[in-house]
C-alpha cells in the first residue's frame, strides 16, 4: 500500500545552538504528523511542546523537504514542512518518543547521524 503523510518539523534555537532529539539511532528534530484540517505551523508548535515543553517565539518558514521509504510492509512518501524558532528555555522535558537531547552548535551538529525527516535540513538554515 502506498501511504502519504505530512510532517512540521521545528529546528529550535537557544543563545546561538541548536536542539537535535535521539530517536532509536538517529537525530532529528521536535515535530510530528499534521493532524487533519490543523495548520502546519500550529502542528510545528504543537509537536515541540509536546515533545520537549519548550515554548517557541520567532518561528519563521524554513524549507518543505520529503523522503519515500518502505515502513510495515508499506511504501511512504512523507512530506516536511521545516521552521525555525527561539526559545528561552534550555530546560527540556523530553516525551516517551525520544530518549535523549543535545543543545549543539551548528558546527557540532553536522556531525550526527539524522534520520530521513532531518537530513539536510541544517545546510537551509541560517540563525
Amino acid at each position: 500500500m502506498k501511504i502519504q503523510e505530512l510532517n512540521s518539523y521545528m529546528v529550535v534555537f537557544n543563545r546561538g545552538r541548536v536542539l537535535l532529539l535521539k530517536r532509536g539511532d538517529f537525530w532529528e528534530f521536535p515535530g510530528g504528523g499534521v493532524e487533519w484540517g490543523e495548520d502546519p505551523l500550529k502542528a510545528a508548535i504543537r509537536e515541540t511542546k509536546e515533545e520537549t515543553g519548550l515554548d517557541t517565539y520567532n518561528v519563521k518558514y524554513v524549507t518543505v523537504t520529503s523522503a519515500t521509504y518502505e515502513k510495515d510492509g508499506n511504501q511512504k512518501h512523507s512530506v516536511y514542512i521545516v521552521y525555525k524558532g527561539e526559545t528561552d528555555s534550555e530546560t527540556v522535558n523530553l516525551s516517551g518518543e525520544h530518549r535523549e537531547y543535545r543543545w549543539l552548535n551548528m558546527l557540532e551538529a553536522k556531525y550526527l547521524k539524522f534520520g530521513l525527516n532531518a537530513e539536510g535540513i541544517l545546510d537551509c538554515i541560517s540563525e
